[in-house]
């Protein structure tokens, strides 16, 4: 039988952004979407680049620094498309007396299927889930695939209590429009009004195609998107520091 490995395409040894307080965050390499804008940018540049680590070397990683963090990160184009490799990081992590301490998370876009949800789950803490549009056809024009899957992963990992965190893209004219917003936030206040939600403005760095000729996404845009959403009753919204 062959031991799972990972694909990294780079190791953050300390991040502050992917999770509460100081994390390991590994980013892994590959996507199952075809995003005009990842929401890892860097990735791109890492084509070619990635390397294939052993469980037990990521564990030797970790250990010395397991002191210093609160957790782990799996992050990158889309983590949970290595999921064997996944599982079993994060199964070691929760069995080893020196790691288990650490909250293991994983930044995902959604699509991963029930029966890996259910082998995931038991050994996380949390899912920090992309939700890029809740209009289906707005959702192909950002990812070139439908959202069923994610709002299905969304209502899943709400219910067996590991929802972490939804994220919000904010592209000016495309996913800030009011209808967009109001049925965003009417599906989130069903599963739960504070759910956390993360505001994240678009960027150039790591856009493809088309979405190159967009404009950024202004702080005051972030910031009308961040009310309108708690307009509509939900309770933690927010934007990046």
């Amino acid at each position: 039988m062959t031991t799972p490995r990972l694909l990294v395409a780079s190791v953050e040894p300390v991040s502050f952004v992917d999770g509460p307080g100081a994390r390991l965050t590994v980013f892994l390499q590959g996507c199952n979407l075809d995003c005009v804008n990842c929401h890892n940018p860097s990735l791109i540049d890492a084509q070619g680049q990635a390397a294939w680590w052993e469980i037990d070397e990521l564990l030797d990683l970790l250990r010395p620094r397991a002191g210093f963090l609160r957790g782990v990160t799996l992050s990158g184009g889309e983590a949970t498309g290595q999921l064997d490799g996944v599982v079993a990081l994060f199964t070691a992590i929760g069995e080893d007396p020196a790691l288990a301490h650490l909250t293991r998370l994983v930044d995902t876009n959604g699509t991963l299927h029930p029966a890996g949800w259910q082998r995931l789950v038991p050994v996380m803490e949390g899912a920090m889930i992309d939700l890029k549009a809740i209009d289906d056809d707005t959702h192909r024009r950002l990812t070139g695939s439908g959202n069923a899957e994610v709002l299905r992963s969304i209502r899943l990992v709400h219910a067996l209590g590991r929802l972490h965190e939804l994220r919000l893209l904010v592209i000016e004219g495309i996913t800030d429009q009011p209808d967009e917003l109001t049925r965003y936030a009417r599906f989130v206040a069903e599963l739960d009004p504070a759910i956390p939600l993360r505001v994240l403005a678009f960027r150039h760095h790591g856009t493809r195609t088309k979405a190159r000729h967009w404009p950024e996404t202004s702080e005051a845009s972030v910031a009308r998107v961040v009310d309108a959403l708690r307009a509509h009753g939900l309770r933690e919204v927010r934007a990046p520091a």
